[in-house]
């Protein structure tokens, strides 16, 4: 195993003392410009991690796994991080949950274990990195990947529903209830994306169904809120644009889709069937109730722990990382019933 960098070869490194390096780190403001600059720059070249808890652990377990997430406004977000703490615990570890507001630079510190604070693993929904920053030095903490935003790369295992079949299953659902002009809402312009998966298997069963092939019925949304969706749904209504069925990226666009129909007395699902992704809490209880895809979270915790705790090397190469698709269903609500 690689040796840990200490603070006596950043200030060797650096030509300063290992107490010049510490009040750096401390963010003292004792240390001149120029000399805190060039210890950064030996801190950021030597990988060094400063180790507030006290001691170096040369190799042993922490018992701490870091879950790193965009945002918690999302409740998406928030219900992940309990389940994941409540799994975690009655595996003997704890869950330090960090927030990256889309920073590439903080996933990245994450993902190269570069944090004041060593971990044992790191399971990350990323939102900002790119396939480069998966090559991770050796010696740091083992890494899951959730969500859709990467797939997984040489090593590092990804967990994630089947974002395109579910979609498919959610157009199937409508277009038997009698809709043919189905907008999708909250598409993105990533590589790859959440919702560009989504949109990919909305497209495939459109064209399936042989429905209308209107650019018009595909709306692009700069971030997934209740606010974007009910500012989206409002243009789409003044706009004249004929729909019948609104398929929202998530719950809180779907739900923003709601809110913006009920000011203009449009009845749900009489003239306009709405549905979601996420099953938060709040679906179930909005009026109408929302229909949505729900994600085993339940077996994504599970599986991303399994990953997250599997011993270095212990695989072979039929269980090497991969991909793991977890199961969905669609929850039928009075949004589209």
């Amino acid at each position: 195993m690689t040796r840990r960098v200490s603070i006596k070869d950043v200030a060797q490194h650096a030509g300063v003392s290992w107490k010049t390096v510490s009040n750096v780190v401390n963010e003292r403001p004792v240390v001149r410009e120029e000399t805190r600059a060039r210890v950064r720059a030996a801190i950021e070249e030597l990988g060094y991690v400063p180790n507030h808890v006290g001691r170096e652990l040369r190799g042993g377990r922490t018992f701490t796994i870091s879950l790193v997430v965009p945002e918690l406004q999302n409740p998406y977000f928030a219900r992940l991080a309990e389940l994941m703490q409540v799994a975690a615990r009655e595996r003997g570890y704890t869950v330090s949950v960090e927030v990256s507001l889309g920073v590439a630079e903080t996933e990245r510190a994450h993902v190269r274990g570069r944090t004041s604070r060593p971990v044992d693993a790191v399971i990350i929904s990323p939102s900002a990195l790119r396939p480069a920053d998966l090559e991770l030095p050796p010696g740091g903490p083992r890494v899951v990947l959730l969500g859709e935003s990467l797939l997984a790369a040489a090593g590092i295992p990804h967990v994630a529903i089947d974002n395109v079949a579910s979609s498919a299953e959610v157009v199937r659902h409508l277009v038997d209830q009698g809709r043919r002009r189905l907008l999708f809402l909250g598409a993105e312009g990533a590589v790859r994306s959440t919702g560009t998966d989504r949109l990919a298997g909305f497209r495939a069963a459109s064209r399936y169904a042989e429905l209308a092939d209107d650019p018009a019925l595909t709306r692009t949304t700069r971030g997934w809120t209740r606010e974007v969706g009910h500012r989206e749904m409002l243009t789409v209504l003044d706009e004249g644009i004929e729909v019948d069925a609104v398929v929202a990226g998530n719950d809180l666009l779907a739900l923003g889709v709601l809110a913006a129909l009920a000011e203009r007395g449009i009845s749900v699902p009489e003239q306009m069937a709405v549905v979601g992704w996420d099953d938060i809490p709040e679906a179930a209880w909005a009026r109408p109730s929302l229909t949505t895809v729900a994600p085993d979270l339940g077996v994504l915790v599970e599986t991303a722990l399994d990953e997250a705790l599997a011993p270095r090397g212990a695989e072979d190469e039929a269980d090497a990382p991969g991909e793991t698709v977890i199961p969905h269903r669609l929850v039928v609500r009075e949004s589209t019933a």
